[in-house]
Formats: C-alpha cells, sequence, structure tokens
C-alpha cells in the first residue's frame, strides 16, 4: 500500500526500528529539503529513489534543488517555494527538469559574478519574478544579447558591469546604446565591422579608451553623413 510520509516521521522510524528500514511502501515524501535530504542519506534504508516529492521550504539554493531532483525519479513539487538562489547554470536546469514542477514566479538572487547575457536571457524566461544581479560584475556576449538583459524589467541591480563583446560585425548606435546601460567599460576587440552613420560612428570612437575599449582597426562603414 502506498503513502505520503513526511521526512521527519521516516526519521524517527528509522531510529525506532534500529537503524534501518524497508521503505518501499513511500509514494511521496513531504517536508524540508533538509529532512527529505537527511531521509536519503540514512544508512540501512531502502525502497526509496521513485516517490514523488512535496516540499516545504520557501527559500532554497538551485543546487539542492537539482541534487534533490539527482535522487527521486520522482516529480518534486517546488510551488512552496518564493526565492531560489544560485549560479545561473544550476538555477536553468532545475527550471528545465521535466522532474521538477511549479517553478515560474520565483524571485532569483544569483551568485555568479561572470556571466553570459544569453544564460540571464535563458533564466529570465523562466521566472516571472525579479532576478538579481548585483554579483554580476562581468558580462559577455553579442549586443542584442547584452542589450536585452539591460532592457529587462525582470532582472535588476545591473549598470556598473564591464562588458566583452563577441560580435564581429555590429552598427554603432547599438553599441553606443549598450554603453549607456552600464558604467563599466565595455571591450569591443572582437569587432571587425563597425557600421552606422558617421555621427554615431564619432560617438562610439570619442569613447574609446573610456567607456568603450579596443577599437582601432576595424573597418568602418558609413551609412550617412560625414566627419567633417
Amino acid at each position: 500500500m502506498s503513502s505520503l510520509v513526511t521526512a521527519s516521521n521516516l526519521i524517527n522510524t528509522w531510529n525506532l526500528n534500529g537503524g534501518s528500514l524497508d521503505a518501499a511502501f513511500v509514494s511521496t515524501i513531504e517536508g524540508l529539503f533538509v529532512d527529505i535530504n537527511a531521509v536519503y542519506s540514512l544508512s540501512n534504508i531502502s525502497g526509496l529513489g521513485d516517490e514523488a516529492i512535496i516540499l516545504e521550504d520557501t527559500n532554497l539554493a538551485a543546487i539542492q534543488l537539482t541534487t534533490l531532483d539527482g535522487i527521486t525519479s520522482g516529480v518534486i513539487n517546488a510551488a512552496s517555494i518564493t526565492s531560489l538562489t544560485g549560479a545561473a547554470a544550476d538555477l536553468n536546469t532545475a527550471y528545465d527538469s521535466a522532474g521538477i514542477s511549479n517553478l515560474g514566479n520565483e524571485a532569483v538572487t544569483l551568485s555568479d559574478t561572470t556571466l553570459a547575457a544569453s544564460v540571464l536571457n535563458t533564466l529570465d524566461g523562466h521566472t516571472s519574478g525579479t532576478i538579481d544581479a548585483g554579483t554580476v560584475s562581468t558580462l559577455t556576449g553579442t549586443a542584442a544579447d547584452l542589450n536585452t538583459a539591460y532592457d529587462s524589467a525582470g532582472i535588476s541591480n545591473l549598470g556598473n558591469e564591464a562588458v566583452t563583446l563577441s560580435d564581429n560585425s555590429l552598427n554603432a548606435s547599438v553599441l553606443n546604446a549598450l554603453d549607456g546601460r552600464t558604467s563599466g567599460a565595455i571591450n569591443a576587440g572582437s569587432i571587425n565591422t563597425l557600421s552606422g552613420t558617421a555621427a554615431d560612428l564619432i560617438t562610439a570612437y570619442a569613447a574609446n579608451g573610456s567607456g568603450i575599449t579596443d577599437l582601432g582597426n576595424e573597418a568602418v562603414n558609413v551609412s550617412s553623413g560625414s566627419a567633417s
């Protein structure tokens, strides 16, 4: 006969049974992560590995959630969670997992210091909650992905990061827009062709050495206007 059992009751039963337990009767375990994880760490306990989990935590690290997901093939109900923390890679793994349900509106606090803008944008698409990116000191990626991250109302505490671009060809207006979104330096060394109006190009080159670095050897395509 299958049953729902709390993690704390399973631990108590294991203790009362002299430190051993056949838990094959358990279909669902409910409780806090620390207690559920403790159940799986017990010696001489058998019959576990396919049960559903109902979490009671409100705040959890993503790595804890993905660790639990790797222990059971059952679905983890994470509806109680209102806040997740951790590295963007671990957070995206949790959100992508078919074994974890009822996520999607949590506040997120990142621990990354360096992050690809595309990864941040993917995370932003996973939750309607606000992502606190205050730990991020360097963002990398295409200007389009970077501007998307800076424009998002769902991402907070950006604005002073160093940026490393990966674009080979870029419009100066896009580069200037990005320069206006962070007080950190933008490494534009990957760019081999810069295009746009003369006014936008002049603005970008005027910022070279301050807000924008590593310009100076790229081909330039002027769409309108002149430097004179």
